[in-house]
């Protein structure tokens, strides 16, 4: 970077660096592009920049594009607790896995580009269904592709990225070009040698979820349980059963950790913890 660049362009940098999203890239783009101090020595940072801002448009029109279903483009509808992707280049074990962690059954095989599209598979944690899709192995220049940005809208709407690489070369490939379209979602890197069992849990605790039961007063618990943000509330889960149980919400009794007591009668704020069983009671 040239060295008598303003104080105001080193900000917007800061601001470009730190900012997650195309559109977001773009808007700290053009903020570094119109603070800085244009002459001879700054043609080549001006013609970069310039050069970031319309490809990362580009990108951004190719998303909206894929998700409206125009020019062969796919959406896959979020089901479960969570959506969770699961990357890494070629032959480095993505079928494999899902077919470990999911009643998936994807094609595994020990030749190159074996997955052409997305697969999809459920992963079940202590009941909770949780969506796992296995991507189309990540490429160099991968947002070039022909339907890279349509692939890459889905890493990026989902709630956890989860990178297979076997060393630290690989992992840093992926994230370099997760990044170059302003990629940083939430993610964790696992290796082939890991136990299933460990990665499930792993990718469990990385989306920061819990689980709770509800009942009927009089009957046992319901299930499967409803899956919830960690510190979730009473009135969380009142919401997420249906909201007129918060426009007539009594009072709740709860058994579990949160508890002091087993049956503990409390309020909407009252915070639950993971495994709690709650009755919900109404006016």
């Amino acid at each position: 970077m040239p060295t008598n660049v303003s104080p105001e362009y080193q900000k917007a940098e800061k601001e470009y660096l730190q900012a997650e999203g195309l559109s977001e890239k773009i808007k700290c783009s053009q903020k570094m592009l119109s603070t800085l101090n244009k002459h001879k020595g700054t043609e080549n940072l001006e013609k970069e920049i310039k050069q970031r801002i319309s490809k990362y448009k580009a990108l951004l029109e190719k998303e909206k594009l894929a998700k409206k279903g125009k020019g062969g483009g796919l959406s896959i509808k979020k089901d479960g607790a969570a959506q969770v992707v699961l990357i890494g280049k070629t032959n480095s074990g993505k079928s494999f896995l899902l077919s470990k962690i999911t009643h998936a059954s994807p094609l595994v095989a020990d030749y190159e580009y074996t997955t052409k599209m997305p697969e999809i598979g459920t992963m079940e944690h202590d009941g909770v269904p949780i969506q796992i899709i296995e991507m189309p192995a990540i490429t160099e220049n991968f947002s070039d592709k022909e339907k890279g940005p349509m692939f890459l809208g889905i890493i990026r709407g989902s709630d956890l990225i989860v990178i297979l690489a076997e060393d630290r070369k690989e992992e840093k490939f992926i994230v370099r070009e997760l990044e170059s379209v302003g990629i940083k979602g939430k993610r964790i890197v696992v290796k082939m040698k890991e136990d299933p069992y460990h990665i499930k849990n792993k990718i469990w605790n990385s989306l920061k979820l819990m689980y709770v039961f509800t009942k009927t007063p009089g009957r046992e618990k319901d299930y499967p349980p409803v899956a919830l943000k960690k510190k979730a509330s009473v009135r969380d889960l009142a919401l997420n059963v249906h909201k007129d149980f918060v426009k007539k919400f009594d009072f709740a009794r709860v058994w579990g950790k949160s508890a002091k007591h087993e049956g503990m009668k409390c309020g909407l704020k009252h915070v639950l913890e993971s495994g709690d069983v709650v009755e919900l009671h109404t006016k």
